[in-house]
């Protein structure tokens, strides 16, 4: 199914993505954030696709416990993918080699743009699931934590994302088009939360710039 862009791009994320968090752009920064932007409105044909399954869809059994830990206390599952579309990849990749300053922060809004496109299309799910009487965890995608990229490939297949959205795996199991999602939301019939994300469970707790400066990614 087609997907909405955002009415407005998040340029304090895009910042944080470019390690400038709380600063205020000048005049050039403005532009390069407005042609960014520009272009990658011009070539997202944004896209996504969804499906409630139960839990024994997937072989969850080899997927770390840290999925097993954000699963806990649900009876099923929402599948669900997201992708900006193959324009989005082209546009990067051209914008890269006519300005690497413009670049940069492309692929950085673009990552901004379409995690924004993921929670409106998280919403639209989750409304659908709550008429049903159903509670849902947060997202969690196939690499978080220890759950092993190797996932998306029943994932994928579990979904049918090449025919739903033409989302494709690499030989490394890495997503194509790159600006792309996949994410499991466990469903259950009383309130769950899964894992909270913080510092504590962060993969890079001990290598964090955030950290290093006394603050967290979360507060930036």
């Amino acid at each position: 199914m087609q997907l909405p862009l955002p009415e407005q791009l998040n340029t304090q994320t895009v910042l944080r993505y470019l390690g400038a968090a709380g600063w205020t752009p000048d005049d050039s920064m403005q532009q390069l954030l407005a042609r960014a932007e520009a272009s990658l409105r011009r070539a997202a044909t944004p896209r996504g696709i969804w499906r409630q399954l139960p839990l024994d869809a997937l072989p969850l059994e080899n997927a770390g416990t840290d999925l097993a830990r954000h699963l806990n206390g649900c009876d099923g599952m929402v599948l669900m993918a997201a992708t900006l579309g193959s324009g989005v990849d082209t546009a990067l990749r051209r914008l890269c080699l006519q300005d690497i300053a413009l670049g940069a922060v492309a692929d950085a809004a673009a990552s901004v743009l379409l995690e924004q496109v993921c929670d409106q299309f998280e919403a639209e799910i989750r409304q659908q699931i709550t008429e049903k009487g159903l509670y849902l965890t947060g997202r969690y995608s196939p690499g978080y934590g220890d759950c092993p990229l190797t996932l998306q490939k029943d994932f994928c297949l579990a979904l049918d994302t090449v025919r739903g959205i033409g989302l494709c795996l690499t030989p490394d199991c890495l997503l194509t088009p790159r600006k792309s999602v996949t994410a499991i939301l466990g469903t259950a019939d009383h309130p769950v939360t899964g894992t909270k994300a913080g510092c504590a469970t962060c993969a890079l707790r001990t290598k964090c710039a955030y950290r290093k400066k006394g603050t967290t990614c979360a507060t930036e």
